[in-house]
């Protein structure tokens, strides 16, 4: 008789646990990872009266992700962001078409979760050692911005050194980047 007992409560706590295990398991199974670029966020700087070596904000702003479009492109009717990481972040200059970056020598970028920038983390940055360059690649520090995305949506900050006057009164930029993420059901 109390080997009943016992064979039945072990079974009693082994369903919801093997169900649980199994639930867990399936959500991993389920989980995407997935690479997306950003939109291009097209801005203009007007360097007026700085100072050489100073740091100056040349860009600073809101960074939407549809997730919905993801969610509906991988058959999920709801997710959640995980994990997500630049692999790519670059300043191009489009204006004038002639410029270059050569009054530039350093740039950094930071993410924040609100438009105050309080608190920023840093996600990299770069020594211009190339004058001739109308592109900045950043070196990505492999920071998680997963807990600076909110609604989802975060806030990009690039920062930059000058070391000598603008090509122009006003500099149009590019910033493209590209992020991975893992998503998963809920």
């Amino acid at each position: 008789m109390k080997t009943r007992i016992y064979l039945s409560l072990l079974i009693l706590l082994a369903v919801p646990l093997i169900y649980f295990t199994s639930c867990n398991k399936a959500k991993e199974l389920a989980a995407v990872d997935i690479s997306m670029k950003l939109p291009r966020q097209h801005f203009t700087y007007t360097g007026a009266m700085l100072k050489t070596g100073s740091e100056a904000i040349l860009y600073s702003g809101m960074v939407r992700i549809n997730l919905d479009s993801v969610l509906g492109a991988y058959g999920f009717s709801s997710g959640i962001i995980q994990n997500t990481y630049f692999t790519y972040l670059a300043v191009t200059i489009e204006q004038p078409p002639d410029s270059t970056f050569h009054w530039l020598s350093s740039m950094r970028a930071t993410v924040a979760d609100n438009q105050n920038f309080q608190p920023e983390n840093q996600v990299g940055s770069v020594t211009n050692t190339d004058p001739t360059a109308k592109t900045v690649v950043v070196t990505l520090n492999n920071l998680n911005i997963r807990p600076y995305l909110t609604q989802p949506s975060f806030y990009l900050r690039v920062y930059g050194v000058l070391n000598g006057p603008l090509p122009a009164i006003t500099v149009g930029m590019y910033i493209d980047g590209t992020i991975k993420f893992t998503v998963a059901p809920l």
